[in-house]
C-alpha cells in the first residue's frame, strides 16, 4: 500500500479508541446504518450478503490495511452488507463527516481509495463469472488462486496461506454447498494442488493450479 495514504489516514485514525472483534462478531449489519468508516488494523473480516433462502455468499474478504464501508461513506448509498470477524480483528472506527471533511481536500488519498475500490470491483466482476460460468471444481480453484493473492506468503515450496480457510469459508466464497466444497478441496489435495500444515494452507505448484482453472 502507498505510504502516503498509510501515513496520512493512520495518523488521522491514532485519535481514535482502537476496537476489538472476536471471530465471528459482527462488526456492520446490513440492516443496520454504520456508526462510522472502520479501519481494519489487524485481522481479516468478510463482506457478505444472504440470500431470500438464507445462503451466503462471500463478496470480498479484508485485510490490513482496508477502510470500510467506503461506498456508503463517499456517496450515502445505504450499505446492504454484512461485515464479519474471519478472525480476530482489531479496527479504528472514525465517524463518516470526520473523514470525508479530512480528504475531501487530499485528491492523492481519494485517488487512492477510488483505485482500490475499482480494484474490487474488476476481481469482483470476474469472480461472477466463474460463478456463472464454470463448475464447483473452477469455481473452486478460482477462489484458492484469489485467496493465495490476497494471502498468500511467498516461501522456497510456494504460497503459504497463514489463515486456514474452512471448507465452509470455501463454500460461502464460490456459493456452493460445503459438502461440494468438501469433495472438490479434497480433489485437489489428492492431486497435490494444496495440503495442510496445521492451521495453515500450502500451495507448491500456482502455475497449475492455473491451467486446472483454465
Amino acid at each position: 500500500m502507498n505510504r502516503f495514504k498509510t501515513k496520512e489516514l493512520s495518523e488521522f485514525y491514532k485519535q481514535f479508541q482502537i476496537r476489538k472483534y472476536k471471530k465471528g462478531e459482527m462488526l456492520i449489519r446490513a440492516d443496520d446504518d454504520p456508526q462510522g468508516i472502520f479501519c481494519l488494523i489487524s485481522g481479516y473480516v468478510r463482506q457478505y450478503t444472504i440470500s431470500k433462502n438464507g445462503s451466503e455468499l462471500t463478496l470480498h474478504i479484508l485485510k490490513p490495511v482496508s477502510y470500510f464501508p467506503m461506498v456508503w461513506a463517499i456517496n450515502g448509498t445505504p450499505n446492504i452488507y454484512y461485515f464479519e470477524a474471519l478472525t480476530p480483528v482489531e479496527v479504528g472506527r472514525a465517524p463518516r463527516d470526520e473523514l470525508v471533511n479530512f480528504i475531501k481536500d487530499k485528491p492523492v488519498i481519494i485517488f487512492e481509495l477510488m483505485s482500490e475500490l475499482l480494484e474490487d470491483y474488476a476481481e469482483t466482476l470476474t469472480r461472477v463469472e466463474n460463478l456463472v460460468f464454470s463448475d464447483a471444481y473452477r469455481r473452486v480453484i478460482s477462489i484458492l488462486l484469489y485467496i493465495i493473492k490476497h494471502f498468500g506468503e511467498k516461501r522456497i515450496d510456494g504460497f503459504f496461506v497463514k489463515h486456514r480457510f474452512t471448507q465452509q469459508d470455501i463454500a460461502t466464497l464460490v456459493g456452493i454447498a460445503r459438502e461440494t466444497a468438501s469433495l472438490e478441496m479434497a480433489r485437489l489435495e489428492k492431486a497435490g494442488l494444496v495440503r495442510y500444515e496445521n492451521h495453515s494452507m500450502v500451495f507448491k505448484n500456482t502455475k497449475k493450479l492455473e491451467r486446472e482453472l483454465s
